[in-house]
Parts: structure tokens; C-alpha cells; sequence
């Protein structure tokens, strides 16, 4: 059965919506924040989040110091997973801050 013309599957339609909407790249995010543990690992994920991609800039909150080098040493591999996972991001550097008080945990 052929499809008729200006009819998509749905999964090419949102896509391209979300495009159209300029809101492509924030999906993107929500799943990198989504899919945190398994780019960094269930015990750096639970010491650190990221927050946002803003010209090919990851930011990452990360709970103090130590875990803080502990990011800093990963971060060729954990840009490596990012590019194979979410390449549309473009993240070419990451970017870390302590967590701010009161900040959730």
C-alpha cells in the first residue's frame, strides 16, 4: 500500500516538528539528563547533574572537590559517549560548578 503524499509516520513527524519549533535541541538535553547514569556511571551520576548545553557547552553540577576532579579526569571519554549517544548536541567541552545550597540532591 502506498503512502499518500504529505503523510509521514509519525516518528519522522515529531522529529520535525519539535525542529520546526526550535525545541529539538532542548529534547535532546532532557534525554542526555535522562541518560546521565549511563554515559558517567551509577556513582558519578549520583555525585553530579547536568543542567544545560549552551554552545556545545555541557554545565554539570557536581557535589564538592573530589568529585569534581573525578569528572575532570573523565571528561574525554564522557564527551566521547555524549557524541556516540546525542551527536546533534555538538558538546565539545563540559563545564563544572559546585552545587549551589539548597540545590536538589
Amino acid at each position: 500500500m502506498a503512502r499518500k503524499k504529505g503523510l509521514g509516520i509519525i516518528g519522522d513527524i515529531i522529529p520535525a516538528v519539535f525542529r520546526n519549533l526550535g525545541i529539538a535541541g532542548r529534547l535532546e538535553e532532557a534525554r542526555l539528563v535522562g541518560d546521565w547514569d549511563r554515559i558517567v556511571g551509577d556513582l558519578l551520576a549520583a555525585r553530579s547533574n547536568p543542567v544545560e548545553v549552551r554552545g556545545g557547552v555541557l554545565l554539570v553540577e557536581v557535589c564538592d572537590n573530589a568529585w569534581m576532579q573525578e569528572l575532570r579526569f573523565h571528561q574525554k571519554r564522557i564527551i566521547e559517549k555524549i557524541h556516540e549517544r546525542f551527536p546533534g548536541l555538538g558538546v565539545t567541552e563540559i563545564r563544572l560548578r559546585m552545587k549551589r545550597a539548597g540545590s536538589e540532591e
